[in-house]
């Protein structure tokens, strides 16, 4: 095949699932990019990403994927109705006219709409990184390294099928200009001193990666205590009354964050922010995209793959990760969590110190480069 053709360059990032999946796989885009600046580039994600891509300057075409509307309407009994919606949708890919997809994740789902719409080659991860045998489904069968490599440079690696070096590729976001100026008025409005935001909650799927929220708490009443930080408490669909309760617990030192209509809303919020502290979920790896500095708490998973990665410094941000006997797992349900009982308070509270430290650092290395200059 001619890679230099103009349909071998009309490719489709297919990465459904969580938000911190997609924001992973951005790097493919940006690798993507700067390899081939006039390629057709798109991407298929689920509705409940979708506004952490709206407006991409490096994306041509979003496609949306509604497997929310189709669950609803098949779980009501409205069977023709969820027909019609998934035909739809297969005749909007097919008219779309990708020529190749790049499977983030290689899952059945993914690989069967790439077969469906009639991609002609289909990249995605041979075993044992493919899910439900769906590396049958493909054209290209990638081998990823084995062992602990961020999911970050795993996904990088499907560019070797294409001769891309995705070396020094980083997520990169779009940030409407209102949404940056809404939140730089609230940041002036609530503290002129040193603010970090705090993250529990986790998806449903995900409960035993949650912190307690009276540590959460307790790490906000330290903070302020030490260092005289104020601690905003961000929120999503259904858990405004946990970060409520954290507000109140903290005895003043935290309150809750304005109600964030989407994602670019949370992440213009996080980028106001000095740093930003939360468990296993996809707000922390969005705010490590924008190159805030993080710490993410994890129980189950381990961080030398699940890490968020810090664009601003090309490496995983700060974890804390207390390796108890059962630990990494695989499990989302446990009867006796163990994993993130093990964080306390002191653990996070020195992980922050570091990373404000590497951001003052790095902040004093610059001036001094300028002044130098």
């Amino acid at each position: 095949m001619d890679q230099g053709g103009t349909s071998a360059r009309r490719i489709l990032i297919v990465r459904l699932g969580a938000l911190g999946d997609v924001v992973h796989a951005l790097a493919l885009l940006d690798a993507l990019r700067r390899a081939w600046p006039d390629a057709r580039l798109g991407w298929l994600v689920e509705e409940r990403n979708a506004s952490v891509l709206a407006g991409h300057p490096q994306l041509d075409r979003l496609l949306v994927f509604p497997r929310r509307e189709l669950s609803t309407l098949v779980w009501s009994g409205r069977l023709v109705a969820a027909l019609r919606l998934a035909f739809g949708f297969l005749r909007e890919l097919r008219a779309a006219r990708f020529y190749l997809t790049l499977a983030a994740l290689c899952n059945l789902l993914s690989s069967l709409l790439a077969r469906l719409w009639g991609a002609r080659r289909r990249i995605g991860f041979a075993p044992p990184y493919t899910k439900e045998k769906a590396h049958w489904l493909t054209t290209d069968r990638v081998v990823a390294p084995r062992g602990g490599q961020l999911k970050l440079e795993r996904n990088l690696a499907l560019l070797v099928a294409l001769g891309i070096d995705g070396r020094g590729a980083v997520p990169r976001l779009a940030v409407p200009d209102e949404a940056r100026a809404a939140a730089r008025a609230f940041r002036a409005g609530v503290c002129a001193g040193e603010l970090v935001a705090l993250h529990p909650g986790v998806s449903g799927f995900g409960a035993i990666k949650q912190w307690a929220p009276e540590r959460f708490a307790g790490l906000a009443r330290r903070l302020f205590a030490e260092r005289g930080t104020r601690c905003v408490v961000t929120w999503g669909p259904g858990e405004r009354e946990l970060g409520e309760s954290i507000a109140a617990a903290s005895g003043g030192a935290a309150f809750l964050a304005p109600e964030t209509r989407s994602l670019q809303e949370l992440a213009a919020l996080y980028e106001v922010c000095d740093a930003v502290v939360g468990g296993d979920t996809g707000p922390i790896h969005l705010a490590a995209a924008l190159g805030v500095p993080v710490v993410g708490l994890y129980g189950p998973k381990d961080p030398a793959i699940y890490a968020p990665f810090d664009t601003r410094r090309g490496r995983a941000s700060q974890t804390v990760w207390k390796q108890v006997h059962c630990s990494p797992c695989r499990l989302r349900r446990c009867d006796d969590v163990i994993c993130m009982p093990a964080i306390e308070v002191e653990d996070v509270t020195r992980a922050l110190a570091r990373a404000l430290a590497d951001e003052s650092g790095e902040a004093a290395l610059a001036a001094g480069a300028l002044a130098r200059g």
